[in-house]
């Protein structure tokens, strides 16, 4: 019976410190609760610049890029971030072309079982012309703890313009949460950053594409990021990338079948160590 209640003790200290790690691991990468960056295993192995990248997972990068999808599209995302037990993040996307502009739904969740960060995002994006295209999304941000039966949210609102003066140029622009909304939770205020990105993506040749950006956030430094994919046959990819404050590099493949997409990647951060993602995107 004493070994028992010791080991229910010891559990839900575990639990309880691991839930305050999940809080406070933001913090350690540089970046405020409720950021978005890392979502899609390709986008993370070329090091995040994903602002100029288009794909379904532009839903959370960038909604100008979801103009430029001419096909029903659907992706799933998940990491293991920094290997830690309990510890998980998956993001849900779809994106719905109709002849007056293009439609799409972002959901991702992520923490523990006694901690959940949750956020639903839909979103609007139409071309003006060849070159430029522009979206607008209305998200919601919730904090949940189950155990305590509570649960903090707040709206908010992003978006981003494209513009592609050439067929192997693209530059983007995003603006996350201009209005710096923030939730009350645990007798404190958790405040959303202001995030603004530019990027660019540059293809040489049909078989290499090189990514860039440059991110300011209102509570942090400017981050730089920087990828490059190199096509290797049809079907398969190769990728690296690096993003500082703090520095991580990462790497990952692909491989594209159909109407199929498996990416994976690997990122490694320089305190907290490795996460591992896997996506999966459907062109219906």
């Amino acid at each position: 019976m004493f070994d028992r209640q010791n080991r229910m003790e010891q559990a839900k200290l575990k639990s309880a410190l691991l839930t305050l790690v999940i809080i406070f691991i933001p913090f350690l990468k540089g970046y405020a609760i409720g950021n978005e960056t890392q979502i899609g295993a390709r986008e993370v192995s070329l090091g995040n610049a994903s602002v100029a990248l288009i794909s379904p997972f532009s839903v959370f990068h960038n909604q100008a890029a979801l103009a430029r999808i001419m096909r029903v599209s659907a992706a799933i995302d998940y990491r293991q971030p920094f290997l830690i037990e309990e510890y998980s993040d998956r993001a849900l996307a779809l994106v719905v072309p109709t002849s007056l502009s293009n439609f799409a739904f972002g959901i991702r969740q992520k923490g523990l079982p006694d901690y959940h960060e949750t956020r639903l995002g839909i979103a609007m994006a139409r071309n003006f012309g060849e070159k430029f295209s522009a979206g607008l999304q209305f998200d919601y941000f919730m904090m949940d703890f189950p155990e305590q039966g509570k649960s903090r949210g707040t709206f908010f609102i992003e978006f981003g313009i494209l513009y592609q003066p050439k067929r192997s140029i693209i530059i983007g622009l995003h603006v996350y949460n201009p209005s710096k909304a923030a939730i009350e939770s645990l007798n404190f205020i958790s405040r959303l950053p202001l995030v603004a990105t530019a990027g660019i993506v540059f293809k040489p040749s049909d078989h290499l594409l090189i990514t860039n950006a440059i991110e300011y956030s209102d509570n942090n430094q400017l981050n730089i990021s920087a990828g490059i994919e190199y096509q290797v046959s049809d079907h398969f990819f190769l990728r690296c990338g690096l993003t500082g404050a703090p520095v991580s590099h990462s790497v990952g493949i692909g491989y594209k079948w159909n109407i199929f997409t498996i990416d994976f990647a690997m990122a490694h951060h320089q305190s907290l160590g490795y996460t591992p993602s896997f996506s999966l995107i459907l062109n219906l």
